[in-house]
């Protein structure tokens, strides 16, 4: 996977966009979202609830944290 760095304030015209995910899929061990390109910091938002979830890990059991508070270990 690409990585950049910045220096300094980044400005985006459109806007940053995130992966999509449903708490339900974050759940589920064998699902994309845990086994595809999972790491320490990813993020994704459930577009049904608008909670943005956060990676705690790299491996698919990780957990995610949610922008609501809540925490979806996968299982």
């Amino acid at each position: 996977m690409a990585r950049t760095t910045f220096s300094g304030p980044v400005a985006s015209n459109n806007g940053f966009v995130f992966p999509v995910a449903t708490a339900a899929a974050l759940g589920a061990i064998a699902d994309p979202a845990n086994t595809t390109d999972k790491f320490v910091g990813k993020t994704v938002v459930d577009l049904a609830t608008g909670v943005i979830y956060t990676a705690t890990g790299a491996t698919a059991a990780s957990a995610w944290k949610g922008s609501n508070a809540t925490t979806v270990t996968p299982a």
